[in-house]
């Protein structure tokens, strides 16, 4: 265990992560999140629901993964402060392991 973290834990909220960011991004929302707040939004919402219907995070840590999610992603999408995707993604998974460890 990381962290205390289980493994199986671990393992379900990075799947949420990959399949809300990935799977479940459209190419639509993809092109339009970085020129309209209103996109980055649902890609937001997207994304934590993925988390509330399968890792059943707590409120606080469905506000923090939103709250993250809606920061990032236009850091890379619309002020273009985060180049190469892997440090987007660095940010998101940085975020859940915060939330896990700390158990919120």
């Amino acid at each position: 265990m990381l962290l205390d973290i289980s493994v199986s834990t671990l393992l379900i909220w990075l799947a949420c992560h990959f399949v809300g960011d990935f799977a479940f991004q459209s190419t639509w929302m993809s092109i339009e999140k970085g020129k309209s707040w209103e996109v980055n939004f649902y890609h937001c919402a997207t994304y934590t629901a993925v988390f509330v219907l399968f890792a059943h995070p707590s409120w606080l840590a469905t506000l923090l993964l939103f709250a993250a999610h809606c920061i990032v992603d236009p850091l890379k999408a619309r002020y273009k402060l985060i180049g190469p995707i892997w440090v987007d993604q660095l940010l998101h998974l940085l975020t859940i392991l915060l939330i896990l460890a700390f158990k919120l």
